[in-house]
């Protein structure tokens, strides 16, 4: 036992705290330096990290399970890593502030998890009953809920071979790393797409919008709260609301908001401007993999469009715009796959479309 506890925390051993996500990156970058100066990928870590037993096994994480003999402390960090890593880029992506609130379940290598939905009526509560009467046996309803089937979410970035030399590699590939991940979860998550096998299906799929207050300003305002917090409440939701929008509706609802304004309030670029969704985050769910795959390149042509990437052909002029090879521009390709999924567990979410204020 190390100070009453059963097991060595890293503080314990002499190694200072990090936070799990911080292992992710460490993985990432002793990838670079495997690929760039040859060797295996825990041989790098070890010299770049010294004996880093949870970057050694988030490494491991994707090919084998942890062994008995890890230390239990580096095992439980390694599965936060992903967790960990997607609260991180809270600042920069809304999908990802709203996971974080949200029901969150680890793939552990299954096809599909199904989650049970939910149905909030006060009936299934129980009854007041009077004394020496039977009391009502209500059956708890569960709907069948969403069936979560891992996607790919795909980061792929590059790095000169002078910035993969560099001792700051750590905090380059989180900074790239973060950015990507951000933009790929809020434009997802937040679409109105059904799930086609490739794309998560957005939480806004099936979803009727309600009709936007005229005439702008707190009328208008006031009115399109109201009508979203409505809908919420006729499903009987509503109790801790989140609001997630466009950069121009909340700077316009933080200006005038009063300070009892008390609705956390996410802000997404992929939302169209005029976009409000309010939404229950204890009925939305995710699920990922506890640890990314990882992997590093030289030799191809990248495609570096991040919206509608065209097959590179030898067509005049190729579609594929703009076009750089990494082994022309001393360059080395990093690609990270994580599985993903999302759903609803109840139809608590209400959407406001061409919002006026």
């Amino acid at each position: 036992m190390s100070n009453g506890r059963p097991f060595a925390l890293p503080e314990d051993v002499g190694l200072k705290r990090k936070r799990p996500r911080d292992y992710l990156y460490r993985a990432a970058s002793a990838h670079i330096r495997a690929h760039l100066k040859g060797g295996s990928v825990e041989r790098h870590a070890k010299e770049m990290f010294d004996d880093d037993k949870v970057t050694d096994l988030v490494i491991r994480a994707a090919s084998s399970a942890a062994t008995t003999t890890s230390p239990t402390w580096a095992s439980a960090l390694a599965q936060q890593a992903v967790d960990d890593s997607v609260m991180a880029i809270a600042t920069l992506s809304a999908a990802a502030g709203l996971i974080q609130r949200g029901m969150k379940i680890d793939f552990a290598r299954r096809a599909s998890i199904r989650v049970p939905g939910r149905i909030l009526d006060a009936t299934d509560a129980g009854q007041w009953v009077g004394e020496g009467k039977p009391g009502v046996v209500r059956t708890q309803r569960m709907t069948s809920g969403p069936t979560l089937t891992p996607h790919k979410l795909v980061v792929i970035t590059s790095f000169s071979r002078e910035m993969s030399e560099q001792s700051a590699i750590e905090q380059v590939s989180r900074a790239l790393i973060q950015e990507a991940s951000a933009l790929a979860l809020d434009k997802a998550l937040f679409g109105t797409q059904a799930d086609d096998g490739i794309t998560p299906g957005g939480i806004l799929n099936g979803v009727a919008p309600i009709t936007a207050t005229a005439g702008g300003g707190m009328t208008a305002l006031n009115g399109d709260i109201k009508a979203l917090m409505a809908a919420l409440s006729a499903a009987y939701a509503g109790r801790e609301p989140l609001l997630i929008m466009n950069p121009v509706q909340a700077v316009s609802l933080r200006t005038v908001a009063s300070p009892l304004f008390n609705i956390p309030i996410l802000e997404s670029t992929a939302l169209a401007a005029g976009t409000v969704i309010m939404i229950e985050p204890s009925s939305f769910v995710s699920a990922f993999d506890a640890a990314p795959e990882f992997e590093t390149v030289t030799a191809p042509l990248f495609h570096y469009e991040d919206t509608s990437p065209q097959d590179i052909t030898g067509g005049t002029p190729s579609p594929a715009v703009p076009v750089r090879s990494l082994f022309q521009t001393d360059s080395i390709g990093l690609r990270m796959i994580l599985k993903a999924a999302w759903g609803m567990r109840a139809p608590h979410i209400a959407v406001v479309n061409g919002a006026t204020w």
